[in-house]
């Protein structure tokens, strides 16, 4: 009997070719990136702005939208087998850095 092959595809290719659709995942991971570049920073916004109420909302949602979108798009690309993609997600989670900082440097109102 042979070993159980742990769901990989009968006479799939070569061993580390990717069968999947490449293209798909790439406007999955370009979605995800896409917005986690916007959401991000419109939940910061409105955490710095919002009362005592709300504010921690706007944080939770901020912060979820900047690293736990990237970190799925990343766990979505590493599981379809493409490495460079899975890079570029994971090199998002840079980006609450960037905007924070620009955030808190940029002048306020006069």
């Amino acid at each position: 009997m042979p070993p159980a092959d742990n769901g990989g595809r009968p006479g799939g290719g070569a061993p580390g070719s990717n069968t999947r659709h490449p293209a798909g995942i790439r406007i999955v991971a370009a979605v995800l990136a896409v917005a986690a570049l916007v959401l991000g920073p419109i939940g910061y916004l409105n955490a710095t702005s919002a009362g005592d109420d709300s504010a921690a909302e706007w944080y939770t949602l901020g912060f979820a939208a900047s690293a736990g979108l990237p970190l799925l798009a990343a766990a979505v690309t590493t599981v379809a087998g493409d490495r460079r993609a899975a890079l570029c997600c994971l090199a998002l989670l840079a980006w609450p850095l960037i905007y924070i900082t620009a955030i808190h440097l940029a002048p306020g109102p006069a």
